[in-house]
C-alpha cells in the first residue's frame, strides 16, 4: 500500500509540474491575448521617428510651423491627416502644432534632422540658411515678378526639384511649397515707387543677409528686428515700414498703423515643407507616394485659397482707408536693376551653372 501511495503522489507531482509549464508558454495564435498572427507575406513594417514600430502601428507624421492656427496653411496641414486617414485607414497618424509650439523656426528644422518632429514649414530662409547659398535663390528679389511666374516657374519649370537638389546635402526633402504671399512693403510714411522712395526709410526685416544686401540696393536703410518689436517699432516710428505678405499686414491689422501698402512683389518667399531626406528614403515607395500625394494636394489647395484671400485683403485695406498702389513694370524693371550686383554677388558665390539653372526655370 506504501508503494501505491508514493507512485500516486509522483504522478501527481509530475501532472502539477507539465501544467504550470504550459502556463509559462506564449499564448497561441488562437489565444484571446496576446495574439501573434504573423504577417500577410506582402506586409512590410512601418517606421516612425525612432524606427522602433512593427507592423501595424501606424506611421506617425509632427507638423510643426509657427503660423496661427486659423491660417489656410495650419488648415490644409490637417487636412493631409484626413486624406491619408481616407485613402489608408489607420496606416497614418498626422498631428499638426501650431503657433510655434514646438519652438521657434531653428529649433524646428533643427528637429526635423534630430527626429524630434517628421516635418516642419516656414520661410524659405530658414532652411535655406543651413543648406547653403544655392537654395537661397529661391527668395532672390524680382526672379519670380508675380505670383503666377512663380507657381510655373517652382511647379512647372523645375524649380521645386532644382531646390530639392540644393537640399539634399544638408540632408533635408521639401516635399511641397505652401503659399505664403508675394512680399510687399506697408509704410507709416507713403508707398515706394523708386529709390528716391526709399532713401533714409527703415524697413524692417528678417534677419538674414540676402534681404539685407536686397533693401541695401534697393535703396532703403534695412533694420533686423525680432517680430516681437514690430508693432511697437512701427506705432512709435523706430521703423517707417515693414517688409512681409499681404496676410500678416491683414491678420495683425497693421494697415491700421502703417495705411501705406505697395504692391512691389519683390520675392515670392514661399513656405516649403520639408522633411528629412533619412526619413522620406525610409519609407516604403507606397507610403512615400501616399504621403507626396496628400502633400501636393493640400499645397495646392492652399495656394489656391491663399492666392484668393490676398484679393481680399487688398479690398479690405482700401475699404478702411489704407493706400494701396501697385509698381508698373517700368518700375518693377528699375528695381530688378538696381539688384544686380546682389545676383552678381550670388553668382560668384554659387558659380555660374547654377545661378543659370535657377534663372533658367523663370517663365519667358
Amino acid at each position: 500500500m506504501k508503494m501505491k501511495k508514493w507512485i500516486a503522489l509522483a504522478l501527481s507531482a509530475a501532472m502539477c509540474l507539465t501544467l504550470l509549464a504550459s502556463c509559462s508558454r506564449p499564448s497561441d495564435n488562437n489565444g484571446p491575448t496576446g495574439s501573434s498572427q504573423p504577417p500577410a507575406e506582402n506586409s512590410q513594417p512601418t517606421q516612425d521617428q525612432d524606427d522602433n514600430t512593427t507592423s501595424g502601428d501606424p506611421i506617425v507624421i509632427k507638423i510643426g510651423h509657427t503660423d496661427s492656427s486659423t491660417r489656410s496653411t495650419h488648415v490644409w496641414s490637417e487636412w493631409i491627416g484626413q486624406y491619408l486617414e481616407e485613402k489608408a485607414p489607420g496606416r497614418f497618424k498626422v498631428e499638426v502644432y501650431p503657433d510655434g509650439q514646438l519652438g521657434d523656426s531653428p529649433d524646428m528644422v533643427a528637429g526635423v534632422k534630430l527626429g524630434t518632429l517628421t516635418m516642419e514649414f516656414d520661410l524659405s530662409s530658414v532652411v535655406s540658411s543651413i543648406s547653403g547659398p544655392a537654395s537661397s535663390c529661391v527668395d532672390l528679389p524680382f526672379l519670380y515678378p508675380t505670383y503666377e511666374d512663380w507657381e510655373k516657374g517652382t511647379f512647372e519649370n523645375g524649380g521645386l526639384e532644382l531646390f530639392n537638389e540644393t537640399l539634399a546635402d544638408a540632408g533635408y526633402y521639401c516635399i511641397g511649397m505652401y503659399y505664403n504671399g508675394m512680399r510687399q512693403v506697408i509704410s507709416r510714411t507713403g508707398c515706394y515707387h523708386n529709390s528716391d522712395d526709399l532713401k533714409g526709410q527703415k524697413i524692417r526685416i528678417a534677419q538674414d543677409e540676402l534681404n539685407i544686401e536686397m533693401w541695401k540696393d534697393m535703396g532703403a536703410n534695412p533694420t533686423p528686428m525680432s517680430w516681437g518689436e514690430v508693432i511697437t517699432s512701427l506705432s512709435t516710428g523706430t521703423v517707417e515700414a515693414l517688409d512681409h505678405s499681404l496676410g500678416v499686414f491683414n491678420d495683425f491689422s497693421i494697415h491700421e498703423i502703417a495705411p501705406y501698402v505697395t504692391i512691389t512683389n519683390h520675392a515670392s518667399s514661399p513656405f516649403p515643407i520639408v522633411c528629412s531626406l533619412d526619413w522620406i528614403n525610409s519609407l516604403s515607395a507606397e507610403d512615400r507616394a501616399l504621403i507626396e500625394e496628400a502633400v501636393t494636394l493640400a499645397c495646392k489647395q492652399q495656394r489656391d485659397e491663399e492666392r484668393a484671400n490676398e484679393m481680399s485683403y487688398i479690398q479690405r485695406f482700401k475699404d478702411e482707408g489704407a493706400t494701396v498702389e501697385e509698381l508698373t513694370d517700368e518700375e518693377v524693371a528699375a528695381f530688378k536693376e538696381s539688384v544686380q550686383p546682389l545676383y552678381d554677388m550670388w553668382r560668384e558665390r554659387i558659380g555660374d551653372e547654377m545661378m543659370d539653372r535657377w534663372l533658367a526655370t523663370v517663365p519667358q
